[in-house]
C-alpha cells in the first residue's frame, strides 16, 4: 500500500495532455497494459510504441503493478497567407501526461480505479490575432498555462455492463463526441462539435468540473450515459490553473444524456460499423435576458450525430466513414441555435499507407435569427447594446488535411482550411489557413 501512495502522489505532480481521443482513456490504458505486462521481443527507438521507449523496463514495472502513463505532445502550426484582419502566423502547443491506477491491484475493490490529468499549454490565437473568426482553427488553443484537468474515481461492474465515474470530470470527454472528430485540426471539429460551448457552460478537455457520470449497456448494441455536472462560466479561466472547484454553478447544474445504437460492432459482426446517437441537456438555473427583450430561466439543447461506414477494402479496417452531427438550441438566448459539422474520413486511402487518414470536412453555424434582428434595430436606432449592432448571419469552414502516421510515436498532419464570412459580419475577408499539427507520444 505504501508504494501505491507513493504512485499515486508522483502521477498527481505531473503534466497530462490527452489529444487524440479523450473518450477513450480508459480503452487506451487497457491497450497499453496489454502491450506492456507480457515480455515482448526488443524494438528499435523508431518502431517502439513511445519515443522514450520502457524506461529501462520502469514502464513495463508499473503496467503490471496497475499504473499506467500516457503522455503526449501536439502542435499546431497554421497561418493565414490570404484573407482575415491580416495576414499571420501562430504556434499553440500542448504537452503533458495523465495517469490510470488501478485501485483493484492493490484492494479488494476489483474494478476500481484512479485516473489524474494536468495540461501544459502555451502559443497564441491565429482565429483572435489575425483571422477574426468565431471557430478557432487551431485545436490545442485554450487554457494556455498549466492546469489540473480529470480526476475522478471509476468502477467498472457487471462485464462493463455499467460504469459509473465520480470526480473533476469533462464533459466533453463523454457527450457529444466521436473518434472521427478528433482527425481534423480546426476547434470547430476537434473534441466537439463547437457550438455547444457558445451556448453555454459544457466543459471539455482541459477543463473540468465537478460531476457524477453513469454508463449502461442495456442490450449489446445499445449504449446509453446520464451525467450531472456543476455547471460553472468561469471554470476555464486561467486563474484558477483548473483548482477552481466550487460546488456553486452560476448555471445550476447540467443534466445530459446520450443514447446510442451501434451497428456491427459485435465481435460476430461482419458489416459495415456504425454510430447513431441523439442527446439532450438542460442548464437548471442559467438565467438572462433574451435577445428580442424578456427574461428566461434555464437553457436547454439537443443534437443527433452518425457516422456509418459505407466502403471497406476487403479483408481490412480500411475504408471511407462519412459523419454528420447537428446541434439545436432555442433561438431566444442561445448565439448559435443551429449548427453542423459533417466530413468523410477515409482509413487508409493508399494500400502502402494503411494506417493513414485522409480527411474532409465542413462545418456551419448558424446565428440566432431572433439575435440578428436585435443587432437591425440596435444599428438603426444607433444603440450598442451588450450584442453589438452588427448583424451576423453565418460562419462556415471547409477543412482538408491528411493524418501521416509516420511510425507508432510520430503524427503528422498537413492541413488547409477555409474560413468563410468570419464571425457572421460580413465585413472580414475570407481566410484561407494553411499548417500543420505534429502529435509525439512519449
Amino acid at each position: 500500500m505504501k508504494r501505491f501512495w507513493w504512485i499515486l502522489l508522483l502521477g498527481a505532480t505531473l503534466y497530462g495532455a490527452d489529444y487524440r481521443f479523450s473518450g477513450t482513456a480508459a480503452e487506451r490504458h487497457n491497450e497499453m497494459i496489454q502491450h506492456l505486462t507480457p515480455e515482448g521481443p526488443s524494438l528499435s527507438w523508431w518502431d517502439r510504441p513511445y519515443l522514450t521507449g520502457d524506461w529501462n523496463g520502469g514502464r513495463s514495472k508499473l503496467a503490471r503493478d496497475g499504473v499506467t502513463t500516457s503522455m503526449v505532445f501536439v502542435t499546431d502550426m497554421l497561418g493565414n497567407p490570404l484573407g482575415g484582419k491580416a495576414r499571420g502566423f501562430a504556434y499553440a502547443g500542448s504537452f503533458g501526461l495523465d495517469v490510470n491506477v488501478d485501485i483493484g491491484k492493490y484492494t479488494t475493490l476489483k474494478g476500481l480505479s484512479f485516473y489524474i490529468s494536468a495540461v501544459w499549454r502555451t502559443g497564441t490565437n491565429l482565429s483572435a490575432k489575425k483571422i477574426g473568426n468565431q471557430f478557432p482553427v487551431a485545436q490545442v488553443y485554450g487554457g494556455q498555462n498549466i492546469r489540473l484537468n480529470e480526476l475522478y474515481l471509476r468502477q467498472v461492474l457487471w462485464n462493463k455492463k455499467l460504469i459509473l465515474k465520480a470526480g473533476r470530470l469533462d464533459a466533453g470527454n463523454y457527450f457529444l463526441q466521436s473518434e472521427l472528430y478528433y482527425k481534423f485540426v480546426s476547434n470547430g471539429f476537434d473534441g466537439n462539435p463547437i457550438a455547444v460551448f457558445f451556448n453555454g457552460p459544457f466543459t471539455a478537455y482541459p477543463n473540468a468540473t465537478w460531476g457524477f457520470y453513469v454508463q449502461v449497456r442495456p442490450v449489446p448494441r445499445v449504449l446509453g450515459k446520464m451525467a450531472a455536472f456543476v455547471a460553472q462560466d468561469d471554470v476555464a479561466d486561467n486563474k484558477y490553473h483548473g483548482f477552481n472547484w466550487s460546488f456553486n454553478g452560476s448555471d445550476g447544474t447540467q443534466l445530459i444524456t446520450e443514447w446510442s445504437y451501434q451497428v456491427n460492432q459485435l465481435k460476430e459482426d461482419t458489416g459495415y460499423p456504425g454510430n447513431y446517437r441523439v442527446g439532450y441537456f438542460y442548464y437548471t438555473e442559467s438565467k438572462g435576458e433574451k435577445w428580442l427583450g424578456g427574461h428566461f430561466n434555464g437553457n436547454s439543447g439537443y443534437y443527433i450525430l452518425f457516422d456509418q461506414m459505407v466502403y471497406r477494402h476487403p479483408k481490412s479496417d480500411r475504408g471511407l466513414t462519412p459523419f454528420v452531427a447537428l446541434l439545436f438550441a432555442p433561438k431566444d438566448r442561445n448565439l448559435l441555435p443551429f449548427f453542423i459539422a459533417s466530413g468523410l474520413v477515409y482509413k487508409g486511402l493508399f494500400a502502402s499507407r494503411p494506417c493513414d487518414y485522409t480527411n474532409l470536412g465542413y462545418i456551419y453555424g448558424k446565428y440566432s435569427t431572433d439575435l440578428r434582428a436585435a443587432q437591425r434595430i440596435a444599428k438603426k436606432t444607433r444603440m450598442m447594446p451588450r450584442f453589438g449592432d452588427q448583424p451576423q448571419n453565418f460562419e462556415a469552414v471547409l477543412e482538408l488535411n491528411h493524418w501521416f502516421q509516420v511510425n507508432p510515436w510520430l503524427i503528422i498532419v498537413p492541413d488547409i482550411q477555409y474560413i468563410m464570412n468570419p464571425r457572421g459580419l460580413g465585413t472580414i475577408r475570407d481566410a484561407l489557413v494553411i499548417g500543420a499539427q505534429i502529435s509525439i507520444t512519449l
